[in-house]
């Protein structure tokens, strides 16, 4: 009997008020003539497209066997860190209920998630952090009088005034995590919150690891039990095991923490004042590592009690090397992983102007989720530039930023004008943002395209992002669909601030029997609400292959990634074939199947368009069972079938040549297939 997978997305156990957006508790829907409340829909048909009828240029399939299963499929949600931007605006009352309103609030990006930054503080006689946002307060302070260090609970008051008006904006669901970015400097060995004399050793004095996790666990407990903010998790370390962080810098605290021991020490202090507090509802989150080959890494040398303490993975993926590994890890080991931190100046599309920096944005997004499967999505800063003629605390802010470039956060400060400037990244973000749900079910799709389903709406949401100066059309086509609304709200961001399109409802589309056909416009993100969605329950009975005998053509460099790799149950081996490359299964027998899974090689998704799976009985006519049309997603994708199918040999190829536009010829790579039967229910 082979394994059984079961996809149970009508039976998920989810707290309702865990699946709204809306801080009442309700994720309304989106308003407009494309949204119906009613079961009946009068269409007119001629209104449908239907694919058969244009040019295809791309097919998204949804379907309920590719769901997320981390954090037993519950999506967590999104947020950004509060450092540093809370730091610089929160002494204005104005600017922070403006920024709870943009970024958390019903109207706004309706964020969930706030990474509150406990500073370490910098020796006062020093005055190198001249980056007028990041020279976060430490909550211990010297006394005079006494000859100690004290709590000061006002030192941070412009963050926590940010985080309080956050908080309350946000509603629930909401989350509050709590992270450092360095000891206090007096617990450092250079005495300097911002690193180390050498980068690459540990910064933390030997003596002080006691320590630093108590004021880690005293200033947690006050957040929680003083201020009444709950909080979710706690996490220690911040890219630890980099040599970023050196003495004196201009910019951020940090410190660095040796692999194993010293990590491992870390987790398991502030596990135990985390118990000593009673505050048995926050768990330890770590290492939030610039990278997941890196972060990969360094569970591996984890102590076993670092992690019987440790309560979730927390990544950045500023280098998203190994990304799908991590992902698999953190599933195998039974944790839940969140990706905590990310962003950059990078830019996409085609002549795209002010939206170049959005579109990097929403395709980073996507290929964070579906390589990695996070159960929540954090951007670093949300703002991270101000204008102030004054400057602060003698020093000089940086200024507006040039929107048609690359740039870091979201938005700007201006404090001469107390007013928060929105650019098209913004708006960007918001597409994915104000649509997918806290207590959604991600469902990956591959390509430049990501969905959820909502089991308490019962809405079904798909951004696509196009990237290109010209439009597209795609065939979005539903599997293991009970039913849904044939009346389907599309809702872009698209152009310039001035005269662009942000959050815009569109003119419904009409779907057909099994999908809809829609336009995107050039260089945007849409985002598609699909109503009244009942999917089914999907079991899948995987069929064993394992028996069968594997031949293809050579490998690259004749190594030893060869076609058998395909088989041997191991997302993270692959068969690297090159040009005209192929593999073929003899089964040793005819198997029955109605799914195809297939793992694309890590790294390399893109390289599975064009190919196609065949079948035969004979070894020599082949019939086409299907063919990979969008780079799919990292790890497992599963593809239903029309009809059971019944082969004894399985080929997978790919195309001569390259495809248009495309700067290498096709490459047959792949890490997995597999072949199941299905139940649908």
């Amino acid at each position: 009997m082979g394994k059984r997978l079961a996809v149970l997305l009508l039976c998920m156990s989810v707290c309702l008020s865990s699946a709204s957006c809306g801080a009442d508790g309700v994720k309304p829907s989106p308003p407009g003539d494309g949204s119906l409340d009613s079961q009946e829909e009068i269409i007119d048909e001629e209104m449908v497209v239907m694919p058969e009828d244009v040019s295809i240029d791309t097919q998204i399939t949804v379907s309920p066997i590719n769901a997320s299963q981390m954090n037993g499929g519950v999506f967590e949600g999104w947020g950004t860190s509060l450092c540093w931007w809370a730091n610089r605006i929160g002494y204005s009352d104005k600017l922070s209920d403006m920024a709870a309103d943009l970024f958390y609030s019903e109207d706004g990006l309706r964020l969930n998630i706030m990474r509150y930054n406990i500073g370490g503080g910098d020796d006062p006689t020093h005055n190198h952090i001249t980056r007028t946002d990041s020279d976060v307060p430490g909550w211990l302070v010297y006394d005079e009088d006494s000859g100690e260090y004290q709590y000061d609970y006002d030192a941070d008051s412009a963050q926590l005034n940010v985080l309080k008006r956050c908080r309350e904006a946000a509603g629930e669901p909401s989350i509050v995590e709590v992270f450092s970015n360095s000891p206090p400097y007096f617990m450092t060995v250079s005495g300097c919150s911002s690193g180390g004399f050498d980068p690459n050793s540990n910064n933390l004095r030997d003596d002080c690891y006691e320590e630093f996790a108590e004021y880690l666990a005293h200033v947690t407990n006050y957040i929680q039990n003083e201020l009444g903010i709950e909080v979710t998790s706690v996490s220690p370390m911040n890219e630890p095991n980099t040599n970023f962080w050196g003495a004196y810098s201009y910019k951020q605290e940090g410190c660095h923490f040796d692999a194993g021991e010293s990590q491992s020490r870390i987790i398991e202090l502030t596990y135990d004042c985390l118990r000593k507090y009673e505050l048995d509802n926050v768990i330890v989150a770590a290492s939030d590592e610039t990278s997941t080959e890196l972060q990969i890494e360094e569970y591996k040398q984890y102590s076993d009690r670092a992690k019987e303490c440790l309560g979730r993975i927390n990544t950045h993926t500023y280098n998203p090397t190994r990304i799908a590994e991590l992902g698999q890890l953190a599933k195998d080991e039974g944790f839940n992983l969140w990706m905590s931190e990310v962003d950059g100046n990078g830019m996409s599309g085609e002549n795209a102007g002010e939206m170049s920096a959005g579109l990097w944005l929403a395709e980073k997004i996507i290929y964070d989720i579906n390589s990695l499967s996070p159960s929540a999505w954090v951007l670093w800063q949300a703002i991270d530039k101000h204008i102030c003629e004054e400057g602060y605390k003698g020093r000089q802010d940086s200024g507006m930023v040039d929107t048609t470039q690359g740039f870091w956060g979201t938005a700007v400060a201006d404090h001469d004008s107390v007013d928060i400037i929105l650019t098209q990244k913004y708006y960007a973000l918001g597409q994915f943002t104000r649509y997918i749900c806290p207590g959604s079910r991600i469902i990956h799709c591959g390509g430049s395209s990501l969905s959820s389903y909502n089991p308490e709406t019962k809405e079904l949401t798909v951004v696509a992002v196009n990237s290109k100066d010209s439009v597209q059309t795609i065939n979005c086509v539903f599997e293991g669909f009970k039913s849904f609304s044939r009346v389907i709200t599309p809702i872009r961001t698209s152009g310039s601030i001035d005269s662009g399109e942000h959050w815009a409802e569109l003119e419904a589309v009409y779907a057909y029997d099994s999908g809809f056909v829609a336009s995107l416009k050039e260089n945007s993100v849409t985002t598609f609400i699909v109503k009244n969605v009942e999917l089914s329950e999907i079991e899948l009975e995987e069929v064993d292959i394992s028996l069968g005998t594997v031949s293809g053509s050579l490998p690259w460099n004749n190594g030893s990634d060869t076609a058998d790799k395909a088989i041997d149950n191991d997302p993270m081996t692959f068969f690297d074939g090159v040009k005209d490359g192929w593999l073929e299964i003899d089964l040793g027998g005819k198997k029955e199947f109605s799914v195809i899974g297939f793992a694309p090689r890590s790294g390399f998704e893109q390289r599975m368009v064009g190919g196609c799976f065949y079948g035969s009985n004979n070894g020599k006519d082949w019939e086409l069972i299907y063919e990979v049309t969008a780079a799919p997603s990292s790890g497992y994708n599963y593809k239903m079938l029309d009809k059971t199918l019944e082969y004894r040999y399985i080929r997978y190829s790919v195309p001569s040549g390259r495809a248009d536009g495309a700067t290498e010829d096709y490459l047959c790579n792949i890490a997995e297939i597999k072949l199941y039967k299905a139940a649908v229910r």
